[in-house]
């Protein structure tokens, strides 16, 4: 069973397709995949490697910014990550985490190849038939739960909308993710 967070949904699809033999069920956590709606990122993720006078919101995902004020960059993603009220512990968790690398590592997954579009997503999802499950918050700031939703419905598979949660609901609600997945993976 694969279980993948945001942008390792790419990962978990290609590895399911090329090798299915491999891979029981997909569980997709806020899945980051190049599906409907745009995400408020979008220009900032086209823009990525190009200088610019001013770093403001989403155009913070930059890789000249993450080089030049890193930290800044994590607190102000990972205060997207968690939308939800009372999560200044996850937030400074994950900011110390990030820390634990650095800006240059960070450039390079982002540099790393990557699913062009939808089309993309549905070649891979074409050669793989198992069960699939995507959990998304409702109040997910990086990717919108809609685009879980049509991952959901691409794949046939289960779609499981948290209400409140944001990117990362098993840091803030772990005994609901964990009840689904054991659902989910239980036979």
């Amino acid at each position: 069973v694969l279980v993948s967070l945001s942008r390792g949904a790419e990962r978990s699809l290609l590895l399911a397709a090329s090798h299915p033999e491999r891979v029981d069920k997909l569980v997709f956590i806020a899945p980051a995949l190049p599906l409907p709606p745009a995400t408020p990122r979008l220009k900032a993720m086209q823009e990525f490697g190009e200088r610019r006078d001013e770093y403001v919101g989403w155009g913070k995902w930059n890789r000249y910014y993450w080089v030049e004020h890193y930290e800044d960059f994590l607190e102000f993603f990972f205060s997207h990550c968690f939308t939800e009220p009372h999560s200044t512990k996850q937030r400074e968790d994950a900011v110390g985490w990030g820390l634990e690398t650095d800006a240059e590592t960070l450039v390079a997954t982002q540099l790393a190849p990557r699913l062009a579009d939808e089309e993309s997503v549905r070649d891979l999802l074409s050669r793989i038939d198992c069960p699939v499950l995507v959990i998304h918050g409702s109040d997910d700031a990086v990717r919108p739960w809609a685009s879980g939703a049509r991952l959901a419905e691409l794949a046939g598979g289960e779609l499981v909308v948290l209400e409140g949660s944001g990117h990362l609901p098993h840091a803030r609600d772990p005994v609901k993710v964990n009840l689904l997945l054991r659902d989910f993976t239980v036979p």
